[in-house]
C-alpha cells in the first residue's frame, strides 16, 4: 500500500499559492483585527442607516469593503485548513475566522429590517439626489423584492435567534449518519473482513463481485432500516420548522419560497419533472443495456453502479492531463486559455494527496483572490475530468469578477455547474474523437451514460420526493415513515422500469441522502447538465455565436436572474426542449455504446 506523504514533503510547484493572499500572518492579523473594527462601526448605524442618502451610502461602502475582507480571510483561513485538517493551527485559524463571520453577521443583522420600514420609493429619491448611490439600486431593489415576505423586525430577531435550534434536525441526522450509525462487517473481493462504512460503500457497490455489492447494499440499507424512525422524526422536524417559517413569511409552499429566493421560476422546476416523465422510456433503455451487457438475468438496484467497462484503468500524469485540457479549451479562444495557463503557472491548483487533506475536488476563491482548486489527483481518467470540471469552475468565477463590481459578482447555485460541466462534456467529446481504443470509447461513453442516469434521472427522482414530503406534509401536517418508504420505493420502480428487480431495501436510501436537509437544491443538479449539454450542442454544432454567447455568460456574474444569465449563453430554461435535448444526447450515447460493442 502506498504510504501517504506530509503536507511539508509536497513539492512547491504542485501547491496552491496561498501567499498571494496573505504573505505573512502578520498581514492577515492586521485585517482581521481591521474587520472587528469596522465591524463595530457598521453596528453603530442601527437606528440612523436612513438619516440621510450620504448615511446610507456610508454604510453600504464600509459594508462592502468589510465583507471583501471577510471573504478574503475566509479563503486563506478554509485553504489552509483543508491542506492538512489535523493541523492544529490551522483548525484555530479556522475556527477564529467562524467567529469573525458569525461576529460580523450578527452585528449588522438590522440592515435589511430597517430598509424594509420604508418604501422602496424613498430609496429611489435617495438614489436621484445622491448619484453615488445608483451603483447599489439592483442590490437594493433585490433587498425590497423580498418585503412582501419579511416580517417586522421584533419577529426577524426571534427568527434569527431560533436558526440554530431550527437547524436541530438536520444536525441529528448528520450525526446519526456520520457517527452513531454502525453498519458492520462484510467480506471484501478477497475474503478479507471490511468494516462497511458510508464512504467505502461507494468503493463496494461498484465491485466487479456481485457477492460484494450485493452483501454491501442489504448490510447499507438493513442497517438504515433500524433508523426509520428516529430519522423520519428528524426529517419532519427539518420540514415543519421550513414550512412553518414559510407559512409565516406569506409564502404558499416551502418550494415557491426556495425558488423565490433564488430568483427562479417555478416553471423551470416543473419542466424538468415533466420533461423527465415524459422519456422516462430512454432510462429504462439504459437499463436494458447494462442488464444485456453485464448478462444478469435477475439485474437488481445492486448492479446499477457496475461498470460497463472494468477493465480499463488507463493512467494520465498530470502533465498530460494538463496538455489534454488545454487542447479541449482551445476551443473558447486566446484569453481564456491564457488563463487556463495561468492556473497552471501561478499555482493556483493544489494537485496531489497527502496526510490530512481533505477529499474531493472544488473550486473556491473571493473577489480579491485567485479562483483556487483543490484536487487529489491520482492519475486516471476521472481526475482529468476533474480537473476539466473544476477549472470551468474557476473560469467562471474570474471572468465574473472580473467583469462585475463586487455586489454582483457572485453568481447563484442555479448556474454554478453549467461552466463545469461544459469543460466536463467537452472533454468526453474530445476523447472520443481523439481514442484510437474502442474499450477506451466504451469506457468514456459508459462514464458520460452515468453522468446522465446520476445527474438528470437519479436527481430528478430525489427532487420529486422532496417535493412530496414537503408538499405531503404542508397538506396534512402528517408526515410517516411508512409514507416516506413507501413513496420512495414507488418512485425507484418508476424511474428504473421493468428490466430491473427494485430490492424492497431500497425504501430506506432516503435516510442517507444529505441533500435533502438542502431545501430544494437537487433538482439544480439535473437542470445545470441539460443547459450545459445545450451549450455544448451549440458549441459542436459551429453555431452562429455559439463561443461569444457563452463567454458572455461567464462574465455576467449576478447581475441579472439565473434565467436571464443563461438567456446570454443561448439557453432558454423556460423551454422544455431544453431539458429535452439534453435526455436526447443522452439516448445518442446509448445508440453509439451499442454501435461499438
Amino acid at each position: 500500500m502506498k504510504k501517504e506523504i506530509l503536507r511539508s514533503e509536497q513539492k512547491k510547484e504542485f501547491t496552491w499559492d496561498l501567499e498571494k493572499i496573505y504573505s505573512t500572518m502578520v498581514d492577515y492579523n492586521q485585517d482581521y483585527e481591521r474587520v472587528k473594527e469596522l465591524t463595530k462601526e457598521l453596528n453603530s448605524f442601527q437606528g440612523h442607516l436612513l438619516d440621510s442618502s450620504d448615511k446610507l451610502l456610508e454604510f453600504l461602502e464600509k459594508s462592502e469593503v468589510t465583507e471583501r475582507l471577510i471573504c478574503k480571510l475566509g479563503t486563506y483561513a478554509v485553504r489552509r485548513f483543508d491542506e492538512d485538517i489535523s493541523n492544529t493551527e490551522s483548525q484555530t485559524l479556522y475556527g477564529k475566522f467562524e467567529q469573525l463571520q458569525a461576529d460580523y453577521l450578527e452585528k449588522t443583522s438590522f440592515f435589511v429590517p430597517e430598509m424594509l420600514k420604508v418604501e422602496f420609493d424613498t430609496i429611489l429619491k435617495m438614489i436621484k439626489e445622491n448619484e453615488k448611490l445608483k451603483p447599489y439600486e439592483l442590490l437594493l431593489k433585490r433587498i425590497f423584492r423580498d418585503k412582501p415576505y419579511t416580517l417586522s423586525e421584533r419577529e426577524e430577531k426571534i427568527l434569527s435567534s431560533l436558526q440554530v435550534a431550527l437547524g436541530t434536525g438536520s444536525k441529528v441526522a448528520k450525526t446519526i449518519r456520520n457517527s452513531e450509525l454502525q453498519f458492520g462487517t462484510i467480506l471484501d473481493e478477497n475474503d478479507q473482513e471490511v468494516m462497511l462504512t458510508n464512504e467505502n460503500y461507494l468503493v463496494y457497490n461498484k465491485s466487479n463481485n456481485r457477492r460484494v455489492r450485493k452483501d454491501a447494499f442489504m448490510m447499507m440499507y438493513h442497517s438504515y432500516e433500524k433508523y426509520k424512525e428516529t430519522l423520519t422524526e428528524t426529517f419532519q422536524g427539518y420540514i415543519a420548522s421550513r414550512s412553518t417559517i414559510n407559512r409565516l413569511r406569506g409564502f404558499k409552499n416551502s418550494k415557491e419560497a426556495s425558488l423565490f429566493q433564488n430568483r427562479v421560476p417555478v416553471q423551470v422546476y416543473n419542466n424538468l419533472i415533466d420533461t423527465v416523465h415524459k422519456k422516462m422510456d430512454i432510462m429504462y433503455k439504459y437499463i436494458k443495456l447494462k442488464k444485456d451487457v453485464l448478462h444478469l438475468e435477475d439485474f437488481s438496484l445492486y448492479d446499477t453502479y457496475l461498470n460497463l467497462e472494468p477493465g480499463v484503468d488507463k493512467k494520465y500524469t498530470y502533465e498530460e492531463a494538463k496538455e489534454i485540457v488545454l487542447d479541449v479549451v482551445q476551443v473558447f479562444g486566446d484569453d481564456y486559455v491564457s488563463n487556463i495557463k495561468r492556473a497552471f503557472s501561478e499555482r493556483w491548483i493544489d494537485v496531489y494527496p497527502n496526510k490530512g487533506k481533505r477529499g474531493g475536488a472544488y473550486s473556491a476563491g473571493s473577489y480579491d483572490t485567485l479562483p483556487y482548486v483543490l484536487l487529489n489527483f491520482q492519475g486516471n481518467y476521472h481526475d482529468v475530468s476533474t480537473l476539466a470540471h473544476e477549472l470551468g469552475h474557476s473560469m467562471h468565477t474570474y471572468y465574473s469578477t472580473k467583469n462585475n463590481s463586487y455586489n454582483y459578482s457572485d453568481y447563484k447555485i442555479f448556474v454554478a455547474e453549467v461552466a463545469s460541466t461544459v469543460n466536463e462534456m467537452l472533454l468526453n467529446y474530445y476523447m472520443l474523437e481523439h481514442s484510437k481504443d474502442v474499450r477506451e470509447k466504451r469506457a468514456i461513453l459508459s462514464e458520460m451514460m452515468e453522468l446522465f442516469k446520476s445527474t438528470i434521472y437519479r436527481q430528478t427522482m430525489f427532487s420529486e420526493f422532496e417535493d412530496y414530503a414537503f408538499s405531503t406534509y404542508e397538506n396534512t401536517g402528517v408526515l410517516t415513515n411508512e409514507m416516506l418508504c413507501n413513496r420512495y420505493y414507488e418512485l425507484n420502480k418508476q424511474y428504473f422500469g421493468n428490466e430491473i428487480i427494485v430490492n424492497d431495501e431500497i425504501r430506506y436510501e432516503w435516510e442517507r441522502v444529505p441533500h435533502f436537509y438542502y431545501n430544494f437544491y437537487l433538482y439544480q443538479y439535473a437542470t445545470g447538465l441539460s443547459a450545459a449539454c445545450y451549450i455544448v450542442n451549440r458549441i459542436r454544432n459551429k453555431e452562429e455565436n455559439a463561443v461569444e454567447d457563452y463567454l458572455n455568460f461567464l462574465k455576467t456574474g449576478d447581475s441579472l436572474d439565473p434565467v436571464e444569465e443563461l438567456q446570454v449563453a443561448g439557453v432558454n430554461m423556460l423551454d422544455a426542449s431544453v431539458i429535452d435535448k439534453a435526455l436526447d444526447m443522452f439516448e445518442e450515447l446509448i445508440d453509439e455504446y451499442r454501435n461499438l460493442l
